[in-house]
């Protein structure tokens, strides 16, 4: 009489695979994120107020295991209204509430080094570099000022990758510091520094 031996439980499926930059290397990944920008330095001076109205679109591609290079575009509303404030005017002063708004929009380039090949979570850092466009507007009584100003802008970003599995979307966290030096306005503002953190989905 013969027998046949019949494995039992075999697990056909790998147990483990390449996620992240590995999985992805040679290849270019979109992402979609809401902002929260955080306004430092001078500008604080203009809009202190925690912006909530932020949108960011980022596209990136691997190069390496560890290292990937993007572009990115973002743009943010910031609204504060200051009780009794004075301005100075040819011939004087007004003070009164200021209704000041600032919208900001950025294109910038990066590269970001991956800590880890592969895995649940994937932390980064890096640098960015790229032009930044700030609108001011302050509606004072019956004045009214504004002003558009451009700059090279730069900073740096820390944040992490979360995949949801191998072939699925991938979480995004990022924080950005950037700051753009020629954005002056009136008096107050010498140039625009913020604090961003993005929380978004890629494919």
């Amino acid at each position: 009489m013969s027998t046949s031996e019949t494995s039992v439980g075999t697990d056909t499926y790998a147990s483990s695979y390449e996620t992240g930059p590995t999985a992805n290397k040679g290849k270019v990944s979109g992402y979609l994120g809401w902002t929260f920008n955080v306004p430092l330095g001078s500008v604080r001076d203009f809009a202190a107020v925690v912006s909530p109205l932020g949108f960011e679109i980022m596209i990136e591609g691997w190069l390496a295991p560890n290292f990937s290079i993007g572009a990115s575009g973002e743009w943010a509303t910031y609204v504060d209204d200051r009780p009794k404030t004075t301005y100075q005017v040819t011939g004087g002063a007004v003070t009164a509430t200021a209704y000041n708004r600032m919208q900001t929009a950025a294109a910038r380039m990066f590269g970001h080094y991956y800590f880890l090949e592969r895995g649940s979570v994937l932390p980064y850092i890096g640098p960015h570099v790229g032009v930044a466009w700030t609108s001011f507007d302050s509606q004072v009584a019956d004045l009214s000022l504004w002003d558009t100003r451009a700059s090279f802008a730069f900073g740096g970003e820390v944040g992490a990758k979360i995949p949801f599995g191998k072939n699925d979307p991938v979480a995004l966290i990022n924080l950005r510091y950037s700051v753009g030096l020629q954005s002056e306005f009136l008096a107050m503002v010498d140039n625009v520094q913020s604090l961003g953190l993005t929380l978004g989905v890629g494919f």
